[in-house]
């Protein structure tokens, strides 16, 4: 019996991203669909009421828009994986000065969205017997793993053991090592080392498990991103960016030790590619969300054979 996995990543709030991943189901004939973090988005595009319409200034100056624009603005913002906030200016004005304030509306808005992808989901797969699993990963808040669990159709894999069926598992770690971002979820090395040890405890058949790990392994070739200044942005250098690798030496050792069939990985969204470390045949399919486009990894998981194929679509 061959089983098909999607796999995709750092789709970070791309409402069209999320419906072409629903839509791989069908598409690739998967019945395995699994999303490796990242999912909520980086900004919120204030929507401010203003006499005959609507200004959106981050898109279209102080040019008014009318309702049929404004529809047309909001699903390419939703697209390209920004929130879009109605507001009026004085609101506007009390909460971007307030801190406090502006986290609120930002998870609001996260929640908000998960919330509605989850609806599309069950809309689309229900009674299909496609197995969704979802992932936070280290820009996601902690709070949407409550919005996730409030899902009927899909399953956040995070500390748990998921049986794909053929004697295959798979253990799920959204964690990543520190970043120069500061964001929501990350690890000192040591301790994420002993936190996916204590998933892969649970694991009977390392060599017939799949390591879902958003961080990817340090030092390879699916961990390079910008080397970035003091300002954090990108160095260049002879005309082209400086790379250096970032990702987690916890995640390298714990696939060394345990060589499962597969890992998955995300996080880094320049390095596209396969590798093998050992016996593990590593993934991590990119991310170009803010283009529209979805970048995935389709494998045949054989029950006698283990990775039987895979791919890495686009589009």
């Amino acid at each position: 019996m061959t089983r098909r996995l999607y796999f995709a990543s750092d789709i970070h709030g791309s409402d069209v991203c999320w419906r072409k991943f629903l839509n791989a189901a069908s598409f690739y004939d998967a019945d395995i669909l699994v999303m490796g973090g990242d999912v909520s988005g980086k900004a919120v595009v204030p929507i401010v009421s203003a006499p005959g319409g609507y200004r959106v200034r981050q898109l279209t100056g102080d040019r008014i828009l009318t309702r049929a624009d404004l529809d047309q603005a909001e699903a390419r913002i939703r697209d390209t994986g920004f929130y879009p906030y109605h507001t009026t200016d004085d609101e506007l004005d009390g909460v971007w000065d307030d801190p406090a304030a502006v986290h609120t509306v930002f998870l609001d808005l996260m929640k908000q969205t998960l919330a509605r992808w989850m609806d599309w989901a069950e809309q689309k797969l229900a009674g299909s017997g496609v197995e969704v699993y979802v992932m936070t990963g280290n820009d996601d808040p902690p709070e949407l793993r409550e919005t996730l669990a409030e899902s009927p159709l899909i399953v956040d894999p995070e500390e748990k053991l998921i049986d794909l069926g053929n004697d295959m598992a798979m253990i799920s770690c959204g964690w990543s090592n520190p970043t120069p971002w500061n964001s929501p979820r990350e690890m000192p090395e040591d301790e994420l080392d002993r936190h996916i040890e204590e998933l892969a405890a649970d694991v009977a058949d390392p060599g017939r498990a799949v390591f879902n790990l958003h961080v990817p392994p340090f030092r390879t070739a699916i961990d390079q991103a910008p080397v970035l200044d003091g300002s954090l942005k990108p160095v260049v250098k002879g005309g082209g960016l400086l790379m250096e690798p970032v990702g987690s030496r916890a995640v390298r050792a714990a696939i060394e030790r345990h060589q499962p069939m597969l890992s998955l990985h995300g996080h880094i969204h320049e390095s596209r590619g396969a590798v093998k470390i050992g016996r593990t045949l590593c993934i991590n399919p990119g991310s170009a969300y803010a283009d529209g486009v979805l970048q995935g990894a389709l494998l045949e998981l054989d029950a006698r054979k283990g990775i039987k194929s895979y791919q890495l679509p686009s589009g």
